[in-house]
């Protein structure tokens, strides 16, 4: 499978140097991912992505963000992105507090629908989802959920999952943004694939993990997962792990190529349980008006004459009076209406 399609839009910036600075202090310094350039202490490497934090060197506590292009697409994929991966196998653990996140999803275009159900509306596949009578909460439609490749109905089984973990990032170099930076990661829509609606169980078994301890059951989704994760962890300068990056090897291994643009499957059309309607009833024969016929009633002869059959009206009149009484004008005699079969024939009336 691929990923959700990329939306071209204007994200904060954050020179690499930063992160690569506070790593420095700890017990070990980060590495650009082996497919990178040979160094590991220019922010150079990342110069072709797009990346999204504080724009300065100092204790970035109200740094404003800047603007900058898209990550640049390449034909050497998957080893482009990797390339671009900083490798800290020291993550900072302590200090992550979700309050400084956002104390929930916001509302940035005010048009009374959170972040969580622009989500449901952006990823809802029939095309007519229902809105509370205000609009302002999406009560029902169809998704597919990626995580899990199954169809969901009910938008209250679905979570918004945030694709990178809040906590990931912080633990990933998120803990030296500011309070701006973090909320605009937490309710990023600016790229569509950054969060994703899913099932609630999957959501909640997947926790903070990264792909090193955590996949989605469904496997043929590995590929799109592995590439959107390490798409959003160099959009916003964040770093991996070895055994994260490992992890990702191996999933992108999965791949057939670049997987490009997510599109669901095409849901499954539900006709219902079977209903049970018991064994037949032998009404026995019955006439044209639904009534039940008696042994001395003709059978029905069904459209076997035409007016061209009968030398006179007599004739045609007295074989249609025979059956019209139990079938109705089934030959189609009597093409007026009138009661008056073949009317054209000698002795007509």
């Amino acid at each position: 499978m691929s990923h959700f399609p990329r939306r071209t839009g204007t994200v904060a910036a954050f020179p690499l140097v930063v992160l690569l600075a506070a790593a420095c202090s700890g017990a070990g310094s980060p590495t650009v991912a082996d497919a990178a350039p040979t160094t590991t202490t220019t922010p150079a490497a990342l110069s072709s992505t797009t990346t999204v934090g504080p724009t300065t060197t100092a204790a970035p506590t109200t740094a404003p963000p800047s603007t900058t292009a898209p990550p640049a697409t390449s034909t050497n994929w998957p080893q482009s992105v990797l390339g671009q991966l900083v490798v800290d196998d020291h993550p900072r653990s302590e200090g992550y507090d979700r309050d400084d996140w956002g104390g929930g999803w916001s509302d940035d275009d005010r048009d009374c629908l959170n972040t969580r159900h622009e989500v449901l509306m952006t990823e809802e596949i029939s095309g007519s989802p229902f809105l509370r009578d205000d609009g302002c909460l999406v009560t029902g439609g169809r998704w597919f959920a990626a995580f899990t490749g199954t169809f969901v109905d009910d938008p209250r089984s679905l979570d918004v999952d945030h694709f990178v973990p809040l906590a990931n990032a912080h633990r990933s170099g998120g803990w030296a943004w500011d309070r701006a930076s973090k909320r605009r990661f937490a309710n990023d829509q600016d790229e569509p694939r950054h969060l994703i609606a899913v099932t609630a169980s999957a959501n909640r078994s997947k926790g903070d993990r990264g792909p090193e301890s955590w996949r989605p059951v469904d496997e043929s989704y590995w590929c799109t997962y592995a590439d959107t994760w390490m798409d959003i962890k160099v959009r916003w300068a964040l770093t991996v792990t070895s055994r994260e990056l490992s992890a990702l090897r191996e999933m992108l291994a999965t791949c057939d190529g670049d997987p490009g643009v997510f599109r669901p499957p095409d849901a499954p059309i539900s006709l219902g349980e079977p209903v049970d309607l018991g064994d037949p009833i032998d009404l026995g024969p019955s006439l044209g008006d639904g009534s039940p016929a008696t042994d001395d009633t003709l059978p029905n002869p069904g459209d076997t004459k035409n007016c061209g059959d009968f030398d006179t009206y007599p004739e045609a009149k007295d074989w249609f009076d025979r059956y019209v009484e139990a079938y109705g004008d089934v030959a189609r005699l009597d093409r007026d209406g009138d009661g008056e079969p073949c009317e054209s024939l000698p002795d007509g009336p």
